[in-house]
């Protein structure tokens, strides 16, 4: 399936008195899957029942945050590195004063898993080439090999050649 876009605008004021329009795209996202949409694919192409898969997403989930807690990072085979990172407020000027009440929160970290080929980044959560379509306010068809070879959208090169 394609990957849609959206035409967005804004103002820009660097001149109060003579701002300008600009435009930009953003990604569309056509909804979410739910655990149980999920569970209900990966079940429907193996072995296991779906209330089989959502039990292991179930355990991963608490073992990844209870590992976390112990001070791991986890990596996801073909997915990435999981970890904690820091909001920090302020730095200071002596080691002395650095301690824990810099941290003024803490969030989820995550770094996608990448090969470097060619001196470029191949990430593996993405697949090999996207073909990108403006958003026309409706799904695509699921069947990639629906697509209209007219389309108008754009296929971005593998940067890997």
């Amino acid at each position: 399936m394609p990957k849609a876009y959206k035409v967005t605008k804004r103002m820009v004021r660097f001149d109060k008195e003579n701002p300008h329009e600009v435009y930009s795209v953003a990604p569309v996202c056509y909804g979410t899957l739910t655990t149980d949409d999920v569970a209900q694919q990966i079940a429907t192409e193996s072995s296991a029942t779906p209330g089989d898969v959502k039990n292991v997403l179930d355990r991963y989930a608490y073992y990844v945050k209870e590992n976390l807690k112990k001070g791991y990072a986890i990596q996801l085979l073909g997915f990435g590195v999981l970890n904690i990172r820091f909001l920090k407020g302020r730095a200071v000027t002596s080691a002395d004063k650095a301690n824990a009440s810099l941290i003024k929160g803490l969030v989820p970290g995550f770094v996608p898993s990448f090969s470097m080929v060619n001196g470029s980044r191949k990430y593996d959560l993405l697949p090999d080439k996207i073909q990108l379509v403006k958003y026309t306010g409706s799904l695509p068809a699921d069947d990639p090999s629906s697509t209209d070879p007219d389309d108008s959208g754009t296929s971005i090169p593998d940067p890997l050649g």
